[in-house]
């Protein structure tokens, strides 16, 4: 068990997932192998295999707080909202105070606000497309409302802006006080989002990009385009 978790701490997840598989061999009925090996699955993207290794912790012991909330993790990641719901409270039910149960249910309600807000946005749209995604962030709007602007524009006398107001987009993107806020300010993702990001990356161990992409509220091309800017405006404010 302990050089599983060594493993998972270093993000090795297929070795994870072998360690646990070796090691249940003998002890089939070890929870904490079962449940460490579905999460390993779970960084791994590999769902179904997760959601199987936690039905057989159910089945097990049926008031295994934890694999309630695992659960309840999955069907977040499907937008299933209303079962995350009940899976999170029940793992809450069963451990009051499993801080992650706790956090994971916040996500999901402000999930649920977020849904609702943007059912309302045809009409606000139009008033808001001239807002910037940091700007729109600020407001609570998600960062689809954010009418996007052309790179560059031609002004009404048919003349180009001046050359230092042609510079690249990626020169212009704000240096934030952090990876997940440069997500946020830049409209990549919506501050509902960076929330759970920021949850599946404590619960499985991985970098918040990757959580990103893990739960599909981004690409993994645009993780690495948002990396490089974000690394590169900061080499350029130390120089």
């Amino acid at each position: 068990m302990r050089a599983a978790l060594e493993l998972f701490a270093a993000r090795q997840y297929p070795s994870v997932v072998a360690a646990c598989q070796d090691a249940l061999l003998d002890q089939p009925g070890n929870l904490h192998l079962r449940l460490l090996r579905a999460r390993s699955l779970m960084a791994l993207r590999r769902d179904a295999e997760a959601q199987t290794e936690i039905s057989e912790c159910l089945r097990l012991e049926s008031r295994f707080g934890a694999a309630y909330r695992v659960l309840g993790e999955l069907a977040a990641r499907r937008d299933e909202i209303e079962s995350a719901k009940i899976f999170l409270r029940e793992a809450l039910r069963l451990d009051p105070d499993d801080a992650e149960a706790r956090e994971w249910l916040e996500v999901v309600h402000a999930m649920v606000r977020s849904t609702a807000a943007a059912d309302k946005l045809p009409a606000a749209a139009a008033a808001v497309g001239h807002l910037s995604p940091h700007a729109a962030a600020q407001r609570g709007l998600p960062a689809r409302a954010v009418a996007p602007r052309p790179a560059s524009r031609a002004r009404a006398d048919g003349t180009r802006p001046p050359a230092e107001m042609q510079r690249s987009t990626l020169s212009q993107l704000p240096v934030a006080a952090g990876f997940g806020n440069y997500l946020v300010e830049t409209g990549i993702l919506t501050p509902v989002q960076h929330r759970a990001a920021l949850a599946y990356k404590k619960s499985t161990g991985v970098r918040l990009g990757s959580a990103a992409v893990a739960l599909g509220f981004v690409s993994e091309l645009k993780i690495e385009w948002a990396s490089l800017a974000y690394h590169g405006q900061h080499r350029r404010a130390a120089m």
